[in-house]
């Protein structure tokens, strides 16, 4: 809910929210909230949707949220010890995975 939120809260600002704005806008939040978990001493679980195997949105505000939580996706992956795509009640463990000999973890 959280990048959704932030996207209406930006769209209220003007009849309809512009990308460039509701995506720093996106931005600003998900990095403030990477640095708090960062510094915590928790283990942190987080949630999402996948948005990148569906069909193009055919109205501005929904590419946006799919842009948004995309790089929001890709941002908490690159921090996380494990990342796990689960799909027909399956966990796929997607922090394990290579591609001929290149190591998908940086």
């Amino acid at each position: 809910f959280l990048v959704s939120n932030i996207l209406l809260d930006a769209a209220e600002e003007g009849a309809e929210a512009e990308e460039e704005r509701a995506l720093k806008a996106v931005e600003r939040e998900i990095e403030e909230l990477l640095r708090v978990v960062k510094g915590s001493s928790a283990d942190w679980i987080v949630v999402s949707n996948e948005v990148g195997a569906g069909v193009v949105p055919s109205y501005p505000l929904g590419r946006y949220f799919r842009d948004a939580l995309g790089w929001t996706n890709q941002r908490f992956a690159e921090q996380a010890d494990e990342v796990y795509y689960l799909i027909a009640g399956k966990a796929l463990p997607l922090h394990t995975l290579t591609v001929e000999g290149d190591d998908l973890q940086e």
